[in-house]
């Protein structure tokens, strides 16, 4: 079930804050699933894991329908990288919910769950340069009404998380 938690609000100052700032917080989701991973909390780890795929899944829902449609419409340079931000979020999702999964295993393969996360990791910093650099920046460049517009419907879809994420 998907509950608003109110997170996110519309008056941020722009797009490239809002998200950015979300970057943030989801780093500091790694640190925890890396400090329990790193400390033997196996549960720990895996809720972290968990909530980085719930994290990422409202951030990428909110790109996906609000950000990136408008932007493929009116900057058809960025397509290619757009298409690039697409595959790195299938890629994002599938590594994490392989890494949940596996912990979930009675005897789980930290050293292969490390791995996958420090890749997907490295992969997620380049990936989220690219967005702070390029794309909200020129989402930012729209219209201030649609720049409004766009900043209450991101925010919207970011604090539409699953009702788990709270407990």
């Amino acid at each position: 079930m998907l509950t608003p938690h109110r997170r996110h609000s519309f008056e941020a100052p722009s797009l490239t804050a809002m998200l950015s700032g979300d970057h943030k917080e989801i780093d500091h989701l790694f640190t925890i699933a890396q400090t329990s991973l790193d400390s033997g909390r196996w549960d720990a780890a895996c809720t972290a894991l968990d909530r980085i795929w719930m994290r990422l899944a409202v951030h990428i829902r909110a790109e996906h329908k609000v950000i990136f449609p408008v932007l493929e419409q009116t900057h058809p340079d960025l397509r290619r990288p757009l298409q690039t931000l697409h595959e790195d979020h299938d890629a994002f999702m599938t590594v994490l919910a392989g890494a949940v999964k596996a912990l979930r295993d009675p005897s789980p393969e930290i050293a292969s769950i490390q791995a996958a996360i420090e890749a997907l990791k490295l992969r997620l910093t380049a990936h989220n340069a690219l967005e702070e650099a390029s794309i909200y920046p020129a989402a930012d460049r729209l219209p201030p009404d649609q720049v409004t517009a766009m900043l209450e419907e991101a925010a919207r879809e970011l604090n539409f998380l699953p009702s788990r994420y709270g407990s």
